[in-house]
């Protein structure tokens, strides 16, 4: 009798890895809500602006505002997530990690609203956390996302205390400089006096500043007028920053409709909409490059777009991804050639 040779298949290390990579790697899926409240809404080790960075975005009680253009707050929990459990997040993502992490240099907290907002990430967690992050023996960065309203100076003298290696780098949206959009397009509510106390607190506290920007915030513009709003923002934050003696960095962000947002609601009723043009926005970061600013730029939709965004206009081809994350890296301090 033959016996018969039963082949196992496998799939190939093309296969394994792409699926791999899909699932844990620069285009996992970034959303979704975290299906646990012991887990993070997201996580993710990158190399950014050429550090090794550890990007978290906790699983806490939602964002109390509801600004038009923003979606981030429906993947987070409408009641308080304990702070045990937020730890527990932390923990989680440093045992997934367990094999990066002596070669961190800093880490991003964020939480889809204000990680300093103690209604929402209880201070004594993120005391311990900050304790865990001194363990770290190479980060030298924590980035913290928050509003600006709650920069308290007291906690921040705390975070550095539990973690005294790390300097603070207090992450911001600033969106725009104009009061109208703010207050009428945005629904910000953060009046520029309320930013320019947080600033004072930024620096007193001797933290860093990124802000992002929004460049064409209001869905009426022409490409010409988000020109030169966002210079205009960008100036803004340069003049305020450097009179109080505060390191900035400033992330470009193009527009994009957050798919059942306000803005996007109203965006798409408009005769006069069209989503930016990335040309544009690498002119705009170039050019403040050149005049001192230190300014990168965002190209995530935060996997919330409705597909309204930058890929759409005719200007885009995947050809300018390169040139911007080689700008984004230091690389290179001009498009010329690329576009």
């Amino acid at each position: 009798m033959t016996a018969e040779v039963v082949r196992t298949t496998r799939p190939s290390a093309k296969q394994q890895v792409g699926e791999l990579y899909a699932k844990y790697g620069q285009r996992k899926p970034m959303g979704v809500s975290a299906p646990s409240p012991w887990l993070p809404h997201y996580f993710l080790h990158r190399t950014f602006l050429g550090d090794q960075d550890l990007l978290i975005i906790y699983n806490t009680k939602r964002c109390k505002y509801r600004c038009h253009f923003c979606q981030l707050p429906a993947k987070s929990s409408p009641t308080l997530i304990p702070g045990s459990e937020i730890v527990s997040q932390f923990s989680y993502v440093v045992k997934e990690l367990k094999h990066s992490l002596s070669v961190l240099d800093r880490v991003t907290f964020s939480n889809e609203g204000s990680v300093l907002d103690a209604a929402t990430f209880p201070t004594e967690a993120m005391l311990e956390i900050a304790e865990g992050i001194n363990e770290l023996r190479r980060v030298r960065t924590l980035v913290l996302e928050t509003r600006l309203e709650f920069v308290d100076t007291d906690v921040l003298a705390q975070i550095r205390e539990a973690a005294p290696r790390v300097s603070l780098n207090i992450l911001t949206g600033f969106e725009t400089h104009d009061p109208y959009i703010r207050d009428k397009v945005l629904f910000k509510r953060e009046p520029l006096d309320v930013f320019e106390r947080g600033l004072d607190r930024v620096a007193e506290a001797g933290a860093q500043l990124t802000a992002y920007v929004l460049f064409k915030p209001r869905w009426d513009m022409t490409d010409e007028e988000a020109v030169a709003e966002a210079e205009a923002s960008i100036d803004y934050l340069a003049e305020q920053t450097k009179a109080r003696g505060l390191d900035l960095s400033v992330r470009l962000n193009p527009m994009y409709a957050a798919d059942g947002s306000r803005w996007a609601k109203k965006a798409h009723t408009s005769a006069d909409y069209q989503p930016p043009r990335l040309t544009d926005v690498m002119r705009v970061a170039e050019k403040k490059r050149g005049e001192g600013v230190n300014i990168y730029i965002g190209m995530s939709t935060e996997g919330l777009d409705d597909g309204s965004n930058y890929m759409g206009r005719e200007d885009y081809s995947m050809k300018l991804v390169r040139p911007v994350l080689l700008f984004n890296g230091g690389k290179i301090n001009s498009f010329d050639g690329y576009i």
